[in-house]
Parts: C-alpha cells; sequence; structure tokens
C-alpha cells in the first residue's frame, strides 16, 4: 500500500520530528477518508419506506458478538414506535466492544436514545447501521455548543421527527424496497418558487405507478397549506423516474407507491428562499 511505504523509516528518516508527526497524520487522516463507510445517503420518505421497522427507542443492554457475526444484538425499549411490530431487541451492525472493525461498523452503548430505521435481513434480524439512516437523539453532548452547524442539524432533527409523527397519524405503513431516482427535471421545475414565503417548512406526496413507471396519481399526505400545493402536484405528476430492484430495472409492481418530500428553505446570507427535493 502507497500509504504504508511512505511512513517506512528508511523514507521518514531524513524528516525533522515535528514534519514526520505532520505527515503521519495526514496519511493517517487520507487512509480514513480513503476507507470510509461508502453509503448513497437516504432522505426521510426512502428510509421511512424501505425499512421494516422504525421507532424511537432506548438502548439497554448490548451483547457480545457471536463467533463469525458481523453484528450484535441489542435490547430495547421502545419509546415511540411509527411502523411495524414491536420488537424487544435489534441487531447492530458493528462491535459492541467498539474494537476495529470495518468501516461501516458503528458502536451503540446502552441508555443511547435514537430512531432506529430497521430492515429485516435474510436470517429473520431487524439490523441498523452506518446506512440504514439511524438518527440520535441525545442533544445534550452535541449541541453544548451553539454553533450555525449545529443549529441546522438540529432544525433537521426536528423536522424528520415531525415528519414521523405525520407518518404515523396518517397510517403510513407500507413497504418498498425499490430504489428510485427522479430524472433531475424535478430541480429545475422548483427553481419557479425562489423568493417564495411559506410558514412551513415541508410538504409530503405519495406517487402511485403504473408498472412501466408512468404516474398513475399524486395524492397530498401533508401539504403546506398553501395554494402552491395543487401546483406542486402537477408538477411532480409530470416528473420522470427510473427503477431498480434485485436486477430488474424500471419495471415495478402495479400501483406501486413512493413518497416524495418537497423541503422549503428560507433565504439565508443574503440567498433567496427556495423549495427543494433534497433533503439538506
Amino acid at each position: 500500500m502507497l500509504t504504508s511505504y511512505l511512513l517506512t523509516d528508511d523514507y521518514m528518516k531524513p524528516y525533522p520530528p515535528i514534519i514526520k508527526k505532520i505527515l503521519q497524520i495526514t496519511f493517517l487522516l487520507f487512509s480514513i477518508q480513503a476507507f470510509a463507510c461508502d453509503c448513497d445517503p437516504l432522505n426521510i420518505t426512502e428510509k421511512y419506506t424501505q425499512s421494516d421497522f422504525v421507532a424511537n427507542v432506548t438502548i439497554l443492554k448490548i451483547y457480545p458478538n457471536q463467533e463469525n457475526e458481523q453484528g450484535y444484538r441489542a435490547d430495547i425499549k421502545i419509546n415511540e414506535l411509527f411502523k411495524g411490530k414491536p420488537l424487544k431487541s435489534i441487531y447492530v451492525y458493528g462491535r459492541s466492544d467498539n474494537g476495529i472493525g470495518s468501516s461501516c461498523d458503528i458502536h451503540i452503548p446502552a441508555n443511547t436514545k435514537l430512531i432506529a430505521y430497521a430492515r429485516k435481513n435474510d436470517s429473520g434480524k431487524f439490523g441498523i447501521g452506518m446506512c440504514s439512516g439511524i438518527m440520535y437523539l441525545d442533544y445534550s453532548a452535541i449541541y453544548k455548543k451553539k454553533t450555525s452547524k449545529n443549529k441546522k442539524e438540529l432544525k433537521r432533527q426536528i423536522r424528520e421527527l415531525e415528519i414521523l409523527k405525520i407518518f404515523k397519524s396518517k397510517n403510513i405503513k407500507f413497504t418498498d424496497k425499490i430504489n428510485y431516482r427522479e430524472k433531475a427535471k424535478l430541480h429545475q421545475e422548483l427553481k419557479k418558487f425562489n423568493g417564495i414565503e411559506l410558514e412551513k417548512n415541508f410538504g409530503i406526496y405519495e406517487i402511485i405507478f403504473e408498472s412501466n413507471l408512468s404516474i398513475r396519481n399524486v395524492i397530498e399526505i401533508s401539504g403546506f397549506k398553501n395554494s402552491i400545493d395543487q401546483e406542486l402536484i402537477e408538477i411532480i405528476k409530470k416528473t420522470e423516474w427510473t427503477s431498480f430492484d434485485k436486477g430488474v430495472k424500471d419495471t415495478v409492481p402495479e400501483n406501486s407507491k413512493l413518497l416524495i418530500g418537497i423541503y422549503y428553505y428560507p433565504k439565508e446570507k443574503g440567498n433567496p428562499s427556495f423549495l427543494s427535493q433534497y433533503y439538506l
């Protein structure tokens, strides 16, 4: 490996100690970045529909990894169930001893409170991991420093909890693990709303597909309570989509459903407000 070669004694010998330290730190950071966990970021609607179990939980107890197991069992207390049947434990992809594993391994200690988005694996276990979209709910440590970045993250999490409660109130519990992607036309259509002023910061809509991915209908789940809702529905009806599921491309079961969010971002630092399908 290139990094290992560069850090040999012969290579490092000509450099003074301070330069050696800087080089070591630089190569370490490079190595961490190079082997970081590679996940496609999921927005709230994708995380929810692709999960078999969604709940606000507290980790009560964790158990050691069994031999040849990629994860460990964690007993949970359900504080609020949003989707799925109640569970007493979930499976966490990672190491219970917080030891070195893969770049995607996570360690969740007892007493941690989080939103668990769990998928049922081939062994019948409901698993969560780095790529499943967990959301930690212990703000005390994260938000001691009131930086703009922390404030933005807090607002994002409050919005996510609000959306989950809407899904629960609307009894939206379907599961669809097909990967859908919009063909980049919606972003352009939403530019016409730049500078708009809205009180609500998101709208959620349900798309119902024909088997060939043409859109049969669009239903408002929770709109902006504004005249733009119907206009947004008409725009979404004209969107085009691609899909991929277990080797099958651009073909889905009749009446497949997809939840899509349109998010409102107020003006900031001289930039106008805007609507976006991206969960920023």
